[in-house]
């Protein structure tokens, strides 16, 4: 009897270690240059990423990695300015990103795939430029972020580039667009309320929600592929690391803890990991972590509460 006893009291010992180590799933590491990156962002159908890379201290370029040989590449072969932010339409039809103008502003460009044709659109005057593109699911809108009349709105073109529309109302800093899979949200984050918190609004500009609430920044909001839950990046626990919460605010879940700063996050199309940005012993690079699955309700604290 006794035996038996020790026997099942191992095997619970076994079992929980091994649920131990399923819960707490190492990051797989993507790159291993140790080069700083910034905006990793899904295409063709999650077999490839697309990200800002410094190559040197002077140039910023846009790379793909194939995630299926680890080969990396850039986007453009010959390249006269910095790149930075690339946003691309889950069509697969088009893409946007910023390109530096001299040396003090910045300019954005939409370009389709498959055909030649792009749209360049200028920054204004004196030290000036867009942020943070994102493209519509339909690839009927480009929304980005742009400083004008001391304010920084959340703004609306065309994927031509024309029928510019203020979304944001000049109230606070307004940045990092991001809609959902079926266009009919948006995710940012926005100073309106006093420091960066995220919000949700309708692609018009209409009904803004907001999602978070505490005393430290959250930041570059990106939806579930299934749209109901965000990952974000926060400073909340005293560095940076990534969050996910619910879009009602409920259920707020950290999903990685290390000393060094963890930012960035793109969901890969399955909804079930992320890619992330990671500062390793000084090194950057890409990692991909699972993330838990999505509950309606939960143990998790509600990020309402500071």
């Amino acid at each position: 009897m006794a035996c038996s006893r020790l026997q099942a009291f191992v095997a619970l010992l076994v079992a929980a270690a091994v649920t131990s180590q399923l819960a707490a799933v190492e990051p797989i590491r993507l790159t291993h240059d140790g080069r700083m990156k910034f905006t990793p962002v899904f295409i063709n159908g999650g077999e490839d990423l697309v990200f800002v890379e410094i190559q040197d201290p002077r140039m910023y370029r846009l790379q793909r990695l194939q995630l299926a040989d680890g080969e990396v590449e850039p986007v453009h072969k010959t390249v006269s300015a910095q790149e930075f932010d690339p946003a691309y339409s889950a069509d697969g039809k088009y893409y946007a990103y910023l390109k530096a103008v001299g040396t003090l502003s910045v300019g954005m460009v939409i370009s389709s795939r498959k055909q030649t044709d792009e749209v360049q659109l200028a920054p204004g005057q004196g030290f000036s430029g867009y942020r943070n593109p994102a493209i519509s699911p339909d690839s009927s809108l480009v929304l980005f972020s742009f400083a004008e009349g001391g304010r920084q709105d959340i703004f609306s073109v065309d994927i031509k580039g024309k029928n510019r529309t203020a979304l944001t109302g000049g109230k606070g800093i307004n940045l990092w667009p991001n809609f959902s899979a079926d266009g009919r949200q948006v995710a940012f984050c926005s100073t309106r309320d006093g420091n960066f918190e995220l919000y949700l609004m309708k692609p018009d500009g209409s009904e803004i929600t907001r999602i978070t609430e505490n005393p430290f920044q959250d930041l570059r909001p990106r939806f579930s592929p299934d749209g109901k839950r965000l990952a974000f990046v926060s400073h909340r626990d005293g560095n940076f690391e990534i969050y996910l919460v619910n879009t009602d605010g409920s259920n707020l879940q950290r999903v990685t803890e290390h000393e060094e700063r963890d930012d960035y996050p793109a969901w890969d199309p399955d909804g079930k990991s992320l890619v992330i940005v990671s500062e390793r012993e000084g090194e950057h690079d890409l990692y991909r972590l699972e993330v838990p699955p999505y509950q309606a309700s939960g143990p998790g604290v509600p990020a309402s509460r500071p």
